[in-house]
């Protein structure tokens, strides 16, 4: 009886563990890397489908502190806090040679920009499918 209980009890945990996986799987997160040299990214658009992604800027050699944010329009002139979407900003500077993380942001269909308005950049295509 003990050991029938034994095997009952490892199915039902291997049985948790997979949907625990599953579940977890619905949430992914893809993190993409943008290195940015003085003046520009070196990925200069992006085709992505609607997620979740996280961003890591790496400052390559840049002597002056950096930043990263994803806008809803391609409008240079636009005022960046109300067209960024949320959670899109480093969340610190990026310092010369080091890496920082945006938040989690869901990208849904639709045209974005990113850009660096610190050093700053173009306005750089991201295409959402």
């Amino acid at each position: 009886m003990k050991n029938v209980i034994s095997v009952l009890t490892i199915i039902c945990a291997l049985f948790i563990n997979q949907s625990l996986k599953a579940q977890t799987m619905e949430t992914d997160v893809t993190i993409i890397e943008l290195i940015q040299t003085e003046g520009q990214f070196e990925t200069q658009k992006l085709k992505l489908i609607a997620g979740k992604y996280q961003f890591r800027v790496v400052n390559r050699n840049v002597d002056k502190d950096l930043g990263f944010v994803i806008q809803k329009k391609e409008d240079k002139n636009a005022d960046v806090m109300k067209t960024a979407i949320p959670n899109s900003f480093t969340t610190a500077y990026v310092k010369k040679n080091a890496v920082e993380y945006t938040g989690i942001v869901e990208l849904k269909k639709g045209s974005y920009v990113y850009s660096c308005p610190l050093n700053p950049t173009p306005h750089y295509k991201i295409i959402v499918k």
